[in-house]
């Protein structure tokens, strides 16, 4: 295309030019028009994507050619840290980000069109780089990467992150299950005590994370203007361990003073806003509606998000590693009893110095001295299915899944078609737990459109009220909302309208998926990669809200494109 000699170094360098201009005339932008603003960020987000493919496949074939190593460098990315100077961390992102854009076509064009923002390629880029090859290979597919283009391009950078952790897990439970072996092996704690203070420093895998934060996010304590939310939550730290050594875990649960109380109840001490109550006087959890605060956690636990698929999976592979193992067992005793048939107790017993052999092989398969013989590990695979998650939708190891529900309080949520909780029709105003459960396993997160307050911090909302429009206390008329937008949405007086997904959806994206795959998916549903549920595939997707207010306005609405009236 490009005269190697000088066609392309004569584009290159109106490249330079070109940004070098724009970079000096946006020194005066304080006096551009919002609409003039919006379109030289536009083309710049555009420039900075075609600059990255083209970085990429440069980098690929400087790779490839070797030209850029010396001698002392370790790597090709060392060699490119080097030339670059911009460190070995910024320039091995570099090289993944390349591999990705070169092997992957359509996630390319994805980028080239702002489908899939650098963020997102970088999620992406990391995750094809630390799976296995199998999982490697899935993903370079070309249903695959429409499926990872379509995520890219309806959520932000920490969902997709999360979707394309669900995607990988499902493909792959023996890999997550390997993560997890890993983060346990590596999980350490300790506490050092000096002059000015007390160190805390250590690693935790991340279910035992996220029981720790529901833990400290349970007593209560959270920045303000007195004190930094690093402060606050070593404060809550404090007040954990004094709990323990007071021997009791007393809970509190706030009684609800007025209609959509959202305001701050005891932020920043320890009196009780209401009752303490001990958890061994209570072990339920099921109080009086007058006093719980309606659609907050009755008390502090632990949530998995389990679909019925992978529960089944589990209690299956539980019951052939069984049968496996007992059949290895059985192989071991019938050779342990020949190998004492054929006299091998006299060579044992001489060599013991026993007459009656009682230190040879014995029947049952048990060695000298009584001990069982050693045997390799049973590891059977894992079947392809949406893996647990936690509230965040963080993929769980199988592993862990099995020790939660040793000990468990399980609640079901029956979905609809749509992958929507079907309500369970309450009449009470306050939101029961199993309520609020549906909700979080629908929303995830807070629901007001550039928010990513995480469930633990967020109150159930009557979407139509209960005071003002005589709305129900169910699932259908229920939002997330985290404290500070629950106020506002108050305040405000706003409407909430939830952007259900049309009727007919689930048929057509059954017609959509059936002519993409050439193969009839019998009414299971929408499929993508390998004959799978789109859906089961990406995870779930948080539905779309707007807010208005009382003349009709639009408050908060999600990006443009995605169906806003």
């Amino acid at each position: 295309m490009f005269d190697v000699e000088a066609g392309v170094r004569d584009v290159a360098a109106r490249v330079r030019d070109a940004t070098s201009e724009l970079a000096s005339a946006s020194r005066s932008s304080a006096t551009w028009t919002a609409s003039d603003r919006a379109s030289v960020l536009g083309a710049v987000r555009a420039a900075q994507a075609a600059l990255a493919e083209a970085q990429g496949f440069v980098l690929v074939a400087d790779r490839a050619a070797g030209d850029t190593m010396r001698t002392g460098d370790r790597t090709f990315e060392a060699a490119h840290a080097r030339v670059s100077r911009s460190g070995l961390g910024e320039a091995a992102r570099a090289v993944r980000q390349a591999d990705a854009l070169v092997s992957m076509a359509t996630v390319a064009a994805g980028v080239r069109d702002g489908s899939v923002p650098l963020g997102h390629l970088d999620a992406l880029a990391r995750v094809a780089a630390s799976s296995t090859p199998e999982v490697a290979a899935v993903l370079r597919t070309p249903q695959a990467q429409e499926t990872v283009v379509a995520m890219a391009r309806s959520q932000s950078g920490p969902d997709f992150a999360r979707a394309l952790a669900r995607f990988v897990a499902a493909k792959d439970p023996a890999g997550l299950q390997a993560s997890h072996d890993e983060q346990q092996r590596e999980r350490f704690f300790s506490m050092s005590a000096q002059p000015h203070g007390v160190f805390l420093k250590g690693r935790l895998d991340r279910v035992a994370g996220e029981t720790l934060r529901i833990a400290l996010a349970a007593m209560g304590q959270f920045g303000d203007d007195t004190r930094s939310p690093g402060q606050a939550c070593a404060d809550a730290l404090t007040m954990l361990a004094e709990k323990v050594c007071a021997g009791s875990t007393p809970r509190r649960v706030v009684a609800e003073s007025g209609a959509h109380s959202a305001g701050p109840v005891a932020r920043g001490s320890t009196a009780a806003a209401g009752p303490l109550v001990d958890s061994s006087t209570d072990p339920a959890g099921e109080n009086s509606a007058a006093t719980v605060v309606s659609g907050t956690v009755s008390r502090p636990h632990l949530s998995l998000l389990v679909p019925a698929e992978t529960v089944a999976e589990l209690i299956a592979h539980q019951r052939a590693l069984d049968a496996a193992t007992t059949a290895q067992d059985d192989r071991t005793d019938a050779t342990a009893t020949r190998g004492t048939t054929r006299g091998d107790w006299s060579r044992d017993s001489s060599r013991d110095g026993s007459r009656d052999g009682s230190a040879g092989v014995t029947a049952g398969g048990r060695g000298r001295g009584g001990a069982a013989p050693v045997c390799a590990p049973i590891a059977l695979p894992w079947a392809p299915v949406v893996p647990a998650t936690l509230e965040d939708g963080t993929p769980v190891a199988m592993s862990e899944l099995a020790r939660a529900l040793c000990d468990a309080e399980i609640t079901r949520i029956v979905m609809s078609a749509e992958s929507l909780p079907l309500d369970v029709g309450r009449t009470k105003r306050l939101f029961t737990t199993a309520q609020r459960r549906a909700v979080v396993a629908r929303d995830g997160q807070c629901v007001w459109n550039g928010c990513d307050q995480h469930a633990s911090r967020c109150e159930v909302h009557h979407v139509r009220w209960w005071d003002r429009d005589t709305g129900p206390t169910s699932v259908t008329n229920a939002a997330l909302l985290c404290k500070h937008h629950h106020s506002e949405t108050h305040r405000l007086a706003l409407s909430i309208q939830r952007l259900e997904k049309p009727p007919g959806w689930t048929r057509r994206q059954l017609a959509r998926a059936s002519a993409m795959e050439g193969t009839d998916t019998g009414g299971t549903g929408p499929t993508g990669v390998i004959g799978e549920p789109v859906e089961s595939i990406t995870g779930r997707e948080p539905l779309r809200y707007v807010f208005r207010n009382g003349r009709g306005h639009i408050i908060n609405s999600p990006s443009s494109g995605s169906g806003v009236p």
